[in-house]
């Protein structure tokens, strides 16, 4: 509540200037101008791109953890995904300047390099551990009732898993995708060092060239010398207010999936 104070206090006069003459699409601070729309639509781009990039890899790994892996692999895969989250994300960052970023740009060639596509795959990475931990408790929370249920009408273990485990375990599947997303959305550091020359005005088309989101510009902003800091409070704000959407839809989500599997049957 604090920080929403905070950020609601000192951003309160680009907020107000939003919300009285809309929010307009260039961002030019030198001429006094804060429309946040294309910083908005950028900051959605990395955060669906990391998201599907994470889903792709954590949803069929937390599947085979939970349905098909004996113990003693799942014991050597879960902790090496967790490990993930204990990288700082300046390092991630670092490390994917220097290996996804000249990948690209030796493949795509110059100015070609940060952009998009480096924080889809870096970021996404980021974002993976908790997409396939949190899927997997889901997939392993649904009750053995029902998957015994389905195997003794002679369904296979692949139909089991398709048609029974899986849609009962989408709440919490979603969730972990959506909590992923705001990781993702969040994200500094590593986007920022990776990010390539960023134009706050431009909406983000090209996956090969820079990109400028909510979090890289403040970022940017902080290590500038102009310290006009109101219209980044601001930013600060919507950011804060998009990842507590994500957050209550999570906690209903969170909820159909309780309802499904009561402390009963844990």
């Amino acid at each position: 509540m604090a920080i929403f104070y905070s950020l609601l206090h000192d951003g309160y006069p680009v907020i107000s200037d939003w919300l009285l003459n809309g929010f307009r699409m260039k961002w030019i601070p030198h001429q006094g101008i804060y429309g946040p729309i294309p910083l908005v639509v950028n900051t959605f781009n990395v955060g669906i791109g990391c998201t599907i990039v994470a889903t792709i890899i954590g949803v069929p790994t937390a599947i085979y953890l939970a349905e098909f892996a004996d113990n003693r692999l799942r014991n050597i895969i879960k902790p090496s995904l967790e490990i993930l989250t204990g990288f700082p994300s300046i390092i991630l960052g670092i490390v994917g300047l220097t290996i996804i970023v000249t990948a690209i740009t030796t493949v795509a060639g110059p100015p070609a390099g940060g952009g998009l596509l480096a924080i889809w795959i870096v970021v996404g990475i980021m974002s993976l551990p908790t997409v396939a931990t949190i899927s997997e408790d889901a997939i392993r929370a649904v009750p053995k009732d029902l998957k015994e249920a389905s195997l003794g009408l002679g369904a296979t273990r692949w139909q089991t898993m398709t048609r029974v485990t899986v849609p009962v375990a989408s709440p919490g599947i979603l969730a972990a995708i959506l909590l992923g997303m705001g990781n993702a959305i969040g994200e500094t550091m590593a986007a920022f060092y990776i990010s390539g020359i960023q134009d706050p005005s431009a909406i983000a088309t090209d996956p090969i060239r820079g990109v400028a989101s909510i979090s890289v510009q403040i970022a940017q902003e902080a290590m500038s010398e102009t310290r006009a800091m109101t219209p980044y409070f601001g930013l600060g704000f919507l950011l804060f207010f998009i990842i507590g959407v994500l957050n209550l839809i999570i906690r209903r989500l969170s909820k159909e999936q309780l309802a499904v599997d009561p402390p009963r049957n844990r």
